[in-house]
């Protein structure tokens, strides 16, 4: 990914405003343990996921499975602060098999938090299903990225996009 984008990520993390109206319209579509998990994510990855959500609904408003993936896409990060969101970028760019290494370091240790912050699409996936997610979210989520599904695609898309 870009300096630009990653500028633009930054950014967003000092200036988290997300509109209450908003927020509460998008989230409206999600059960209520669903909607747990995005409220309890930092207003920096509301804001993101919101965003991610608008640009989903005016692609492909067809697409029920891929705005609600949207919403959940990163709520297996927790609430990294900025000094994890930094190393996490710097390693992958500089280093990405220490992410590897560090899953071997306790959950609470920088590093262990940071090589989990790297595998957020899986933590996400685990989540929305015991969230109760449906099957076609769940399965959006997990196949984030793969070229052959057709929302795990678009979400990657959209939200490197945003």
């Amino acid at each position: 990914m870009g300096a630009k984008y990653r500028l633009r990520q930054a950014l967003g993390f000092f200036d988290p405003r997300v509109s209450a109206a908003s927020r509460e319209l998008a989230i409206r579509r999600l059960n209520e343990d669903e909607q747990a998990l995005f409220r309890r994510q930092s207003p920096a990855d509301q804001r993101h996921a919101l965003a991610v959500y608008a640009a989903a609904q005016d692609a492909w408003p067809e697409d029920e499975a891929l705005h609600i993936a949207a919403l959940l896409h990163d709520v297996g990060k927790g609430r990294p602060g900025i000094v994890d969101r930094t190393g996490l970028t710097l390693t992958q760019a500089i280093a990405p098999w220490l992410l590897f290494r560090w899953l071997r370091h306790p959950p609470g240790s920088r590093r262990g938090r940071i090589a989990r912050l790297a595998h957020d699409t899986v933590n996400s996936t685990r989540l929305a299903e015991l969230a109760g997610s449906r099957p076609d979210v769940v399965e959006a989520l997990r196949c984030y990225g793969f070229r052959e599904h057709a929302s795990g695609r678009r979400l990657a898309e959209l939200d490197a996009q945003h």
